[in-house]
Formats: structure tokens, C-alpha cells, sequence
């Protein structure tokens, strides 16, 4: 386990991490200077703890937002104010460079994106003052209220997407991953939230039963393919789905397996079902059901590590043990607040928030399982693999 330290470095900023390796950092860093609110796109060097600017601009609409996607070369920014104009720019990570800065113009307001990979990104729009007219009656023709379309870097144009699976969704349920070389998309159709879901469950009997949580697979050349040729039905390969009897819902992935954590309604029964991303053969690979001679406890789910934990409240703490993918078994003081995560079966992370009439204060604490010592900090913390950072 290690500690990242980069509060001396962005004192008195707006920063926000971009990806982190085991040799770098890459992070954004809004501030003012010299009575201009200005945007820096940052490195560190965690081997000579050293900090590098790889590119910084003013930001002359306060109202603009950003939106960062890491790429092995190079970072992808979006910068958009919810309008109809979204600037798309491609920055080199080396040198710096500008490789691509483009002004898109949409029908709608923006409604969020999704990287695929270096070269193209996929935007959502939706009903604006604008283009309101053309909105509604899209609605009536297709029932959705946003609208998906395909930008190409190279090409500098985009392209609708027809298929109404895709446009439907929200954008982080598309999700990018490598599997045997190949560059994967992982697409999560999940109908509205858990509490949605249930009270779709607990109405059958006037919703009916073709209520669903769909997952599908598909490779990111095959999915770029079909939207360029207009196609109203993409190759997405069905490979888990609940119907209103039961939920699904991502749980993480590893090299290996992408996980995904199901629920049947009529019992309450919970299980972790695994997907092999070679194979896409499917497994129950944990149980997450309470025994009758079981005390109170809950299961934490560390979507990042693709980790599940019991957590079992004591009178002075919570006892934590592995439930997939950790061996761990420990216990922690309840003074240092709620569970975030367990690296390496021994170190634990918990958050404390503390707040009075005009401010919040976050506290995170790193306690050593083995040797009974913690440490705290305040400040933000994101923790990766087997690093801690603190910011």
C-alpha cells in the first residue's frame, strides 16, 4: 500500500483527478490567477514526486464545465455549459499538444458523453428552448426524451445513432474495456433505480411482466461499424437480463471477470454472478444472504476493485470479512467512520464527515489491520488499486 501525498501542490484549487498509474498522476487543476480563472492539465511523476504542466488555457466562460477521458497517449476533454456548443479537445500527453480542438454544434442541450476511445465520442442531447418543437416530436415517435449521436475527431462530423437501446441510455452505462487485445463495450440497460425496479415488482399485476434490466456486449469496432452505416439494430450480444421478478446491477470487473449482482424479488436472495470476459461463460461466484444464526450485517460492494465485503456494526466497531476477491478479516475502531475499501487484505480505508452551521469537513483514515496504527487526513482521497491520494 502506498500513500500519494499532492496536497502541498494544489493548495487552494479546484482539482480533479483525471487517472492514476503507477508511475504518474494526471489531474486538473482549476484556480485564479491574476485575476483570471485559469485550467491546468497536469502530470506527476510519483518516482521524483515532481509536478509537470502539460497544457493550461483560461477559462474565459465561467459557466463551462469539463468532462476528462485518459487515453494511454493522450487526454480527451469535453467542455460544455448544457448548450447547443460543446468543445471537444484531444491533448498529447507527452508534449502537450493540441491534437485536435473542435467546436460542435448540436440540435438539443447537452445531456452527457461518452469517450469510446481516442477518436470518437458519443453525445446525448435533450430538449432545449431551441429545439423544442423537434424534441417533442421525436418523443412521440420514439417515446425517449434525449437523443444519441457519434462524433469522429478525424472525420470532424457526427452521426445519429438509431438504434433506441443506445439512445436511451444514460451515458455511464457505457463502458469501455479490453478483453484478448480487443477493445470491448460493456452496455448496462437497467430500468430506473433498485427502489423503481422493486415497486415494478411489487405492481406486476398492472405493469405486467416485461419489465427488464438488460446487459449486452459488443466490440467497439463493430458497434463504431453499425452506427456509421445507420443501423436501427446494433450486433449487441445479450448476456444476462432480470426480468420484473428480479434485479441486476454492475458490480465491478477485474482482468478476468466483469460482475454484476442479481436479486430475486419473491425470496430476497442476492448473489454475485461473474461474466469471463474471454469466454463470456457465467458463474455464481458469491452469496450474499445472511444466514438464520447470523447476526445484523451488510455487504459492501467496491465497484473499483471488483471487491465484496460483509460489514457487521459491533457495539465499539465493524468487523469486516471477504466475500469476493478478499480473504480479509478484521476489525476496525467505529470512531474513524464508515468503510470505503480494504487493500491488500490489511489496510482500510473509512471516511468521517463532520459538519457544523457553515462548513464540512471529510476526514479519511488509513488503519493498518496488522498493527493497530492509523493515520488520518483531511482532505479528498481516491483510492487506486493498491494507492492511496490524497488531495
Amino acid at each position: 500500500m502506498t500513500v500519494v501525498d499532492i496536497r502541498n501542490i494544489v493548495t487552494d484549487s479546484n482539482v480533479e483527478l483525471i487517472s492514476i498509474s503507477p508511475s504518474t498522476i494526471y489531474y486538473a487543476e482549476e484556480k485564479q490567477e491574476e485575476g483570471h480563472r485559469s485550467l491546468f492539465i497536469l502530470e506527476y511523476n510519483r518516482e521524483t514526486s515532481r509536478e509537470r504542466i502539460i497544457a493550461n488555457y483560461f477559462l474565459t466562460r465561467p459557466s463551462f464545465v469539463q468532462h476528462y477521458f485518459d487515453f494511454p497517449e493522450e487526454i480527451l476533454i469535453v467542455m460544455e455549459n448544457g448548450g447547443s456548443t460543446v468543445w471537444l479537445l484531444s491533448l498529447d500527453k507527452a508534449t502537450g499538444e493540441e491534437k485536435a480542438l473542435e467546436e460542435i454544434h448540436f440540435v438539443g442541450g447537452f445531456f452527457g458523453c461518452k469517450a469510446l476511445d481516442e477518436r470518437h465520442v458519443l453525445f446525448y442531447t435533450c430538449e432545449n428552448e431551441k429545439h423544442r418543437e423537434q424534441f417533442r416530436e421525436y418523443q412521440r415517435a420514439t417515446g425517449l426524451s434525449q437523443v444519441a449521436c457519434l462524433y469522429d475527431l478525424q472525420e470532424h462530423r457526427y452521426v445519429y445513432v438509431r438504434d433506441l437501446r443506445i439512445c436511451g441510455l444514460e451515458p455511464e452505462n457505457l463502458i469501455p474495456y479490453e478483453a484478448g487485445g480487443e477493445k470491448k463495450l460493456l452496455i448496462l440497460q437497467p430500468h430506473g433505480s433498485e427502489e423503481e425496479k422493486e415497486h415494478c415488482y411489487r405492481n406486476r399485476r398492472w405493469l405486467g411482466d416485461g419489465v427488464e434490466d438488460v446487459v449486452w456486449l459488443c466490440s467497439v469496432e463493430k458497434f463504431l461499424e453499425g452506427i456509421r452505416a445507420g443501423e436501427a439494430r446494433l450486433p449487441l450480444q445479450r448476456v444476462l437480463s432480470a426480468g420484473t421478478d428480479g434485479l441486476l446491477r454492475f458490480a465491478g470487473m477485474d482482468e478476468y471477470n466483469l460482475y454484476f449482482r442479481a436479486k430475486y424479488f419473491p425470496t430476497g436472495d442476492q448473489r454475485i454472478c461473474a461474466v469471463s470476459k474471454a469466454t463470456v461463460r457465467k458463474a455464481v461466484v458469491a452469496d450474499l444472504n445472511l444466514k438464520p444464526d447470523e447476526g445484523p450485517a451488510s455487504f459492501f460492494i467496491d465497484m473499483d476493485a471488483a471487491q465484496v465485503f460483509r460489514v457487521e456494526e459491533l457495539e465499539d466497531g465493524y468487523h469486516i470479512t471477504g466475500a469476493l476477491n478478499t480473504a480479509v478479516d478484521a476489525y476496525y475502531p467505529k470512531e474513524l467512520g464508515d468503510f470505503v475499501c480494504c487493500m491488500e487484505d490489511r489496510f482500510i480505508v473509512a471516511r468521517y464527515v463532520m459538519s457544523d452551521q457553515s462548513d464540512t469537513f471529510t476526514f479519511y483514515s488509513v488503519f493498518d489491520c496488522k498493527t493497530g496504527k492509523q493515520q488520518s487526513y483531511e482532505c479528498s482521497c481516491v483510492v487506486n488499486g493498491n494507492t492511496v491520494v490524497l488531495y
